[in-house]
This record gives structure tokens, sequence and C-alpha cells, in this order.
């Protein structure tokens, strides 16, 4: 049988420290934010940037 690298236990341990821990929490929510802000601005630098060509 293979084995897995990485078992359901580590994985649920690892989303169990990210999510319940509030640093971790607060930073992956920054973390989150950040990259929200950036995919919202390519997506409009790529739908409306030639209406902001000089």
């Amino acid at each position: 049988m293979v084995s897995n690298a990485v078992s359901f236990d580590k994985l649920k341990a690892l989303w169990h420290s990210e999510v319940h821990d509030e640093q971790k929490w607060a930073a992956n929510m920054k973390l989150l934010r950040a990259l929200g802000v950036f995919a919202g601005g390519v997506f409009l630098m790529r739908s409306y940037g030639d209406l902001m060509a000089v």
C-alpha cells in the first residue's frame, strides 16, 4: 500500500493550528486581504487599463 507523505492527521493539525491561534489567524487574514487587493488590481488593470492610457 502507498504511504502518503502528509497524512490526514497532520493536515488536520496544521489547519487547527492556523485557524484557532489568534495571532496566526490575524496574519493569515492580512495575507489573504493583500492577495485579494493584488488580484483585484490585476483584474482592474487588465479590464480597464486601456482607458488609463495617455
